[in-house]
């Protein structure tokens, strides 16, 4: 009886500990205080309700060379193209292995709007990201508001409104890894993770719905 108690107590400690580690926000509430703006501000809201996240960048659209402006890192004029982003603080020791997974929908996938994550956020000008549009991918590591670093490699979607996506963001420690729909589309080394901070991004005139994100501790 003591043996079956104590297997019985252990198994309770192990499931809690690995529920402990993994996390997933359905937006039926602000749990993880999501920074949100629900009035026009000069580039875009980000506002939960009915389940979602909704952020939405101010733009217009003015072509290619707007898009590969913002890729680039240079600045817009607010009104014109600029980047609207939400963040919150993600449940995770980012120094150790875990995987982000996260369901979205992209109001217009185009060569002049781009979407994506934020990572290794400290603050609106010290941050990682992911972003992309129907033509580019690119890994962004900005410091004090300036693009100090950037990797890109070429993909091609077809433009198309309102596109349901998974995304997933990997990092072994050594390597982030970002994954559409199960395919790998960039690889990144030698960028060290030391915040927490975690959240979406959209440029352009582009709005962006998230369902749901999961943090798991690998």
């Amino acid at each position: 009886m003591k043996k079956l108690v104590f297997t019985v107590g252990m198994a309770f400690i192990l499931l809690n500990q690995t529920n402990a580690q993994n996390f997933k926000e359905t937006f039926d509430a602000n749990s993880l205080e999501w920074t949100e703006c629900a009035f026009e501000s000069n580039n875009g809201t980000a506002v939960i309700d009915g389940g979602k996240m909704t952020i939405v960048s101010k733009g217009e659209n003015k072509g290619l060379g707007i898009a590969l402006t913002a890729l680039s890192g240079v600045a817009t004029k607010v009104g014109a193209n600029t980047f609207f982003e939400t963040h919150c603080y993600a449940p995770l020791d980012v120094q150790k292995p875990f995987k982000i997974r996260t369901h979205v929908n992209i109001q217009k996938l185009t060569n002049d709007r781009t979407t994506g994550l934020v990572f290794n956020y400290r603050d609106g000008g010290n941050f990682y990201c992911f972003n992309f549009n129907n033509e580019m991918v690119r890994f962004e590591r900005r410091v004090d508001g300036i693009v100090v670093g950037a990797i890109q490699q070429g993909v091609k979607w077809k433009d198309k409104k309102k596109v349901d996506q998974e995304w997933e963001l990997i990092s072994d420690g050594q390597v982030l890894t970002f994954i559409v729909d199960g395919v790998q589309i960039l690889k990144v080394r030698y960028m060290p993770l030391e915040y927490t901070g975690f959240g979406y991004y959209t440029f352009g005139k582009q709005e962006l719905q998230v369902d749901d994100v999961e943090f798991i501790q690998l």
